[in-house]
């Protein structure tokens, strides 16, 4: 697992609420219940969404939450970085305190690689990419 489970369910919850109608405000226990996130953790999780201005939550009967912006303004990485911080894979490896070019760790020019391709495709795929395939999955499964 590359990502911390708070970054993973993040990105779940994010992709459930992209699924949803516009206008449709969707309660906590649906998206826990659909995602199989546990319902102490996913507060937290939207709790932290909110605070980044990733969701929006009204109170209520009719309350629940929606995206705060267009799915196609979300990306993994801004997700990402509301949970999982700003430095997601810049650091070692292999964990070592000092490596950089100067002072490689044994793995430093392959995840150097990785790393790079790894970023592009985390700003480059959107929340509403993410939403169109499960959408697509789930028209597999009940068809």
């Amino acid at each position: 697992m590359l990502f911390s489970k708070a970054g993973e369910y993040s990105v779940r919850a994010m992709t459930f609420l992209a699924m949803q109608p516009p206008g449709k405000l969707t309660g906590a226990k649906e998206i826990a219940e659909a995602e199989d996130i546990p319902m102490a953790f996913l507060w937290k999780i939207l709790h932290t969404l909110r605070q980044r201005r990733l969701v929006r939550s009204f109170k209520g009967i009719h309350g629940g939450y929606e995206l705060a912006l267009p799915a196609e303004k979300i990306t993994l990485t801004t997700i990402l970085a509301a949970t999982d911080g700003e430095d997601l894979t810049s650091g070692c490896v292999l964990g070592l305190p000092i490596c950089n070019d100067q002072n490689p760790c044994p793995l430093h020019e392959t995840w150097k690689q990785i790393r790079a391709t790894l970023n592009h495709m985390l700003q480059q795929t959107t929340l509403a990419d993410l939403a169109q395939i499960a959408q697509r999955r789930t028209r597999k499964r009940a068809s």
